[in-house]
């Protein structure tokens, strides 16, 4: 990935963890919708979601809010917004500029993506994809990289989900995109395979 020195690293506000709605409150709340203000999330939302995604919880071992199969995290998620796209870093909570300008159209093929005011990107690197102190766990991850994958994504998923139940905000799992032109437009190596897309924005009414 090349860093973009048009634009400028973000630096995210700490979540605040106590207080919200329980987990079974948020799992009630929980749903899909393709319908978005069109204003940008507040730094503090957008903090938070990230956090939830896929941000460190236990420290000093950086273990995430996602699991991750044979501890590998693989999954990078980059964020789109109508400023710029940023990769998300879990260690620091920080954005760094991937790519300046709005290439939001690049996110997804329906017509909603565009407009939406941030897209998650989730791929999967898969030169991170390895056990490097275990040859035979190795060959079983190399056996299957693709469930990894999509076992990996679908728990950040559900995390950005039961997030934006909690907050009030609107979001929608997408797999409709073009992968090349995505991997291009955010200058990504062929090792990195997208996985899904989600769309988070505030309700119209809100």
């Amino acid at each position: 990935m090349n860093i973009n020195t048009d634009l400028k690293p973000i630096k995210l506000v700490a979540p605040v963890t106590g207080n919200g709605i329980t987990v079974k409150e948020a799992l009630n709340r929980r749903h899909t919708s393709r319908e978005f203000a069109q204003r940008p999330l507040e730094l503090k939302d957008l903090s938070e979601l990230l956090w939830a995604a896929y941000g460190t919880n236990r420290r000093p071992s950086l273990k995430r809010t996602a699991p991750s199969a044979w501890g590998i995290y693989p999954l990078e998620i980059y964020v789109m917004t109508q400023e710029g796209s940023y990769l998300y870093e879990p260690e620091e909570h920080k954005l760094l500029p991937v790519a300046a300008g709005d290439i939001r159209a690049l996110a997804g093929e329906q017509d909603f993506v565009p407009g939406a005011p941030v897209d998650l990107m989730i791929f999967a690197d898969t030169a991170k994809m390895h056990v490097a102190d275990s040859p035979e766990m190795d060959r079983m991850l190399q056996k299957s990289i693709d469930r990894v994958m999509g076992l990996d994504a679908g728990a950040v998923a559900e995390n950005v989900y039961l997030y934006c139940a909690s907050s009030h905000l609107n979001v929608v799992e997408r797999m409709m995109v073009d992968e090349d032109a995505l991997r291009r437009g955010l200058g990504l190596s062929g090792d990195h395979r997208f996985v899904v897309a989600l769309t988070v924005g505030y309700t119209p009414a809100g």
